[in-house]
């Protein structure tokens, strides 16, 4: 249990660390949704054209193909970039612009237990996990 508590009108509860389940159903995930975190989290904060890791406040999303090109939001069209390598690269091609991506931007796959790194992890939730 951790040390805060849940508080009702009449009761006071210890606020559970971990939920152990009786009967689990399986559910699949099968939709990661494309936004900003999830870009960064699959390209690890690390520039698709440099190769270098910044902080997230210094990343920005690069559309591939531009949207004035019609690029879409889309897992195969956005990576992680930094704003030096963005602004460089501007409204063209990695083709045009002469910079080639590390790798090719795809859509990741959809379970939980395999974005999760190890150290995200809580220490209180590994005995009930399976590896």
């Amino acid at each position: 249990n951790h040390k805060q508590q849940i508080r009702t009108v009449s009761e006071s509860f210890t606020l559970p660390a971990v939920i152990v389940l009786n009967r689990y159903v399986k559910f699949r995930f099968s939709y990661v949704a494309c936004n900003r975190v999830n870009v960064f989290y699959r390209d690890q904060c690390v520039c698709q054209y440099c190769g270098k890791t910044y902080a997230n406040d210094h990343l920005t999303l690069d559309h591939v193909v531009p949207k004035s090109r019609g690029g879409k939001n889309t897992w195969e069209n956005l990576v992680t970039a930094c704003k030096k390598c963005n602004q460089r690269k501007g409204n063209q091609t990695p083709t045009e612009s002469g910079m080639h991506l590390l790798r090719k931007p795809r859509k990741p796959k959809a379970s939980v237990l395999r974005t999760l790194k190890k150290e995200q992890i809580s220490p209180q939730w590994k005995n009930y996990l399976w590896e």
